[in-house]
């Protein structure tokens, strides 16, 4: 049997420590050079009380977080606590399993030479090597999974949950290990315990994973379908003023005959006011119901036909002629409605405001169907070139420095989605972006 001395002892705790210091302030995320500095000094200070406290000194730890957190800050950040546990649980299993192969490979190499097993310096020179591989292979498998994981437990608040289930395992994992010290049990029993414990932690991770992501899904799947209610809500609520505008045409018309008569024969400055008001309500009213806007009415879906609404007033209030055109008589999208809402506002509100520095104040929005093919275009004058190449790039603008945050927005939409291209064309002054998409069944 190999017995490790006191320096031995010392050796392999310094080594478990700095691993499990370092593995917890890159997890909670302060891993720098002071941490580092104040992790071997940690793992200095743990080592020599693991000399004396043995396996007992996974429990010191925890122990003496869980009181410097309620002393300092008063509370309990059940995240740093978790995660202090769970590593730790994981380095006395990465430990024991190291100690065996160790053992197993001086046992081998002793019964082959004929030599002295009691060779502890080799143990934990072996030990080393061997925590060490499997942490960076731990490392590399899991690098880009723990970021992912870190990020969701803190944005959606699951450090209780992770808190409660790293407390169960560490104490199960630290209860074998302890009963086996303290009743002498071999090796031989030991480490099928250790494996098996080792492949239920991985489940346990693994699950947790699949948790998290799940979970995360579903909020963003929740999120997703409140905002799409109040779009549609809102853009709802945007047609009905559409159509009470186009409804005041009526009472406009009898308004004006009642004020006819009194206008020709009297010159009362009340009526004349409110007669210029009328004249002006009627501009409003001319233009929904020209032929510049009138064609939205075939749009077969309420969110967009509001949407077009909504952006018809914002031009006009600018001084902008928006003008629908469609060559069908009902244009319907079945499929990534709000992604494509998303991006014909976004083409709206830069052509809107990128027509109000030209002469020409006409913005064109077309709406065709070719053979289950959706192309939405929309034309507005221009004075300036426009490099295609770099048009859609973040902060690049035909507006300005620091203004194409919108274009940009409508480039990373397009590219989540297979079907949907995205063409640009400009000449003789003037941009056209056309969105095309192919509907799938």
């Amino acid at each position: 049997m190999i017995v490790l001395s006191v320096m031995d002892s010392f050796y392999q705790g310094l080594a478990c420590m700095l691993i499990i210091f370092i593995w917890y302030y890159y997890i909670i995320g302060v891993l720098r050079w002071r941490t580092v500095i104040l992790a071997a000094l940690l793992a200095f200070i743990w080592a020599i009380i693991s000399v004396f406290l043995v396996d007992a000194v996974f429990f010191a730890i925890i122990a003496v977080n869980i009181l410097s957190q309620l002393i300092r800050k008063r509370r309990l950040n059940y995240f740093q606590t978790g995660t202090l546990m769970l590593v730790n649980s994981v380095q006395i299993l990465f430990s024991n399993i190291a100690i065996f192969i160790g053992r197993m490979m001086i046992l081998a190499y002793a019964q082959i030479n004929n030599g002295d097993v009691n060779s502890s310096h080799y143990l934990i020179l072996i030990y080393i090597i061997m925590l060490i591989i499997m942490n960076a292979t731990m490392f590399f498998v899991l690098k880009r999974r723990i970021s992912i994981v870190i990020a969701r437990i803190n944005e959606l608040n699951l450090g209780k949950p992770i808190f409660g289930m790293s407390l169960i395992l560490f104490i199960a994992v630290e209860g074998i290990i302890l009963l086996s010290f303290y009743k002498k049990i071999t090796a031989t029993i030991q480490v099928p315990l250790i494996i098996a414990f080792f492949i239920m932690m991985i489940m346990m991770l693994w699950q947790m994973y699949f948790f998290i992501s799940s979970y995360t899904k579903k909020q963003a799947a929740d999120y997703q379908a409140q905002q799409n209610a109040q779009l549609n809500d809102y853009l709802k609520s945007v047609e009905r003023q559409y159509l009470e505008l186009r409804k005041f045409k009526h009472d406009y018309k009898n308004l004006m005959l009642s004020l006819q008569d009194s206008l020709t024969n009297g010159n009362s400055p009340e009526q004349t006011a409110y007669f210029k008001e009328l004249i002006a309500q009627s501009a409003v009213e001319t233009s929904l119901d020209s032929g510049k806007i009138v064609k939205v009415q075939h749009l077969g879906n309420e969110t967009l036909r509001g949407l077009i609404v909504q952006k018809f007033l914002d031009a006009q209030s600018q001084g902008i002629n928006l003008t629908v055109e469609l060559n069908t008589e009902n244009f319907v999208i079945h499929h990534e409605l709000v992604d494509i809402i998303r991006i014909v506002g976004n083409l709206l509100d830069n052509a809107i405001e990128a027509t109000q520095a030209t002469a020409d104040k006409q913005v064109i929005c077309a709406f065709n169907t070719l053979n289950g093919t959706k192309e939405i275009s929309v034309r507005n004058p221009t004075n300036q070139k426009i490099d295609a190449n770099k048009v859609f790039e973040l902060g690049v603008s035909t507006k300005g420095a620091q203004r194409g945050f919108g274009l940009s927005n409508i480039h990373q939409l397009v590219a989540q989605h297979r079907n949907f291209f995205l063409d640009m064309n400009s000449q003789d002054n003037q941009v056209v972006m056309t969105l095309t998409v192919v509907e799938e069944d």
